[in-house]
């Protein structure tokens, strides 16, 4: 099979997805590029569209949750601190 080739979609300075004469799609992100066959490629979208739902998800759940201080505050305290002298 021998299509024209064709830039599906372009991101200057990040990457670009093609079509090659020969039916492949070619992603290419800096200099890495994946060649996929029309299936694997709907597969591939299918999987990125789905990560991407859940990384928004999870993103405005920790939004909308406030962070827990405790943990940070404990983990900064320096050790021999004074407040180890009055541990029970």
């Amino acid at each position: 099979m021998h299509l024209e080739p064709s830039i599906l979609a372009r991101e200057p300075g990040f990457g670009s997805v093609a079509v090659c004469r020969h039916g492949l799609v070619h992603i290419q992100l800096g200099l890495t590029t994946l060649a996929l066959t029309e299936a694997q490629y709907l597969r591939f979208v299918a999987m990125v569209t789905d990560s991407a739902a859940t990384f928004e998800m999870e993103r405005q759940a920790r939004l909308e949750s406030p962070p827990d201080t405790t943990k940070v505050a404990k983990r900064q305290r320096p050790k021999g601190d004074f407040t180890d002298h009055f541990a029970a």
